[in-house]
C-alpha cells in the first residue's frame, strides 16, 4: 500500500489529505459532494494531472515518481 501511495501525484495527496478532513469535520454529505467533484476536476486540470494522464496514455511513469 505505501508503494502505491508513493506513486501518487503529490498535490493529489494534499487534496485528498484536506478532503478527508474536510468530510470528516466540517462538510455535510452535499457539500462534500460538491467539493469533492470541483477537486477531482481541478486536479485533472491541473499541471499534474496533464502529466499523470500523458504518462498513463504513453505507458510511462509520471515525473514525479523517482
Amino acid at each position: 500500500m505505501i508503494d502505491l501511495l508513493r506513486t501518487s501525484g503529490p498535490v493529489a495527496m494534499t487534496q485528498c489529505k484536506t478532503l478527508i478532513f474536510n468530510i470528516a469535520n466540517k462538510e455535510t454529505i452535499e457539500e462534500a459532494l460538491e467539493s469533492t467533484a470541483k477537486m477531482i476536476a481541478e486536479i485533472r486540470a491541473s499541471e499534474e494531472g496533464q502529466e499523470g494522464m500523458a504518462a498513463f496514455l504513453e505507458k510511462r511513469k509520471p515525473n514525479w515518481v523517482k
